[in-house]
C-alpha cells in the first residue's frame, strides 16, 4: 500500500466562512473534503482526518497540517497549502508514519 501513498497534489476548493472583517477556514468541510479526496485518490474508504480546531484565518500562502487517518489504521501528514484568501487550498499527502 506503501506505493499507492505516493504525494499527492489536488486542488480542493471549500467555502470560507466570515468572521467579521477577516476569512477563516471551514475547518469541517475542509476535513470532509480531504477524507473523500484521499479516499478517491487511493481507491479505498474509511479515511478520517483531523486538522486544526482553533480559527485558521484564510490567507494566501499559508501552511497548516492536518492528520490523515486512512483504513488501514496507517496516520499520514497532510500538508495543507492555501492557494488564496478565499479558502481554495491544495494539499500532499505524506508517507504512512513508522
Amino acid at each position: 500500500m506503501r506505493s499507492r501513498l505516493a504525494r499527492v497534489l489536488v486542488l480542493v476548493c471549500i467555502a470560507a466562512a466570515a468572521t467579521g472583517c477577516s476569512k477563516t477556514l471551514n475547518i469541517d468541510g475542509l476535513e470532509t473534503d480531504l477524507a473523500s479526496q484521499i479516499d478517491a485518490q487511493l481507491d479505498t474508504t474509511g479515511t478520517s482526518v483531523s486538522c486544526p480546531d482553533d480559527d485558521v484565518k484564510a490567507e494566501a500562502g499559508a501552511t497548516f497540517e492536518c492528520r490523515a487517518t486512512l483504513s488501514t489504521g496507517d496516520t499520514v501528514t497532510v500538508e495543507v497549502k492555501q492557494a488564496d484568501g478565499e479558502g481554495n487550498v491544495t494539499w500532499t499527502l505524506g508517507d504512512p508514519a513508522a
